[in-house]
């Protein structure tokens, strides 16, 4: 006769590096929308999507040739490019949302409730 067994392990906290990397990203896209408001008219004037995009990514990062205009380097040091490059991608699309939504409204005479911004997600 053959015996057969078998258990279950409860794995626990082993998701946490990918809790705090989740926490530095989404404080570094609330952080990148701040900004994106900030200068969203310069950046609207931009028709190209690409463009926009390295635009928006030099005013926060500093390279050889490029001198960033706010400090998202300091507050977010050793920040892959990656992760970066997602977290402006996805501020840009944010603000880029709430702005054509806020243009709508106004469109149809503020008959319904604003938009609200939201900055956290």
């Amino acid at each position: 006769m053959q015996i057969i067994s078998s258990y279950g392990v409860e794995l626990r906290k082993q998701n946490i590096p990918i809790r705090q990397t989740l926490e530095i990203y989404r404080s570094a896209v609330s952080y990148l929308i701040g900004i994106y408001v900030q200068v969203w008219e310069e950046l609207a004037e931009i028709p190209d999507a690409k463009r926009r995009f390295n635009a928006a990514e030099h005013l926060v990062h500093t390279t050889k040739k490029n001198h960033a205009c706010f400090d998202f380097d300091i507050r977010f040091p050793k920040m892959p490019s990656y992760l970066r490059r997602s977290a402006i991608q996805h501020a840009l699309g944010t603000v880029s949302s709430y702005k054509t939504r806020l243009d709508l409204w106004e469109k149809t005479d503020g008959k319904s409730g604003k938009h609200s911004f939201r900055k956290n997600f």
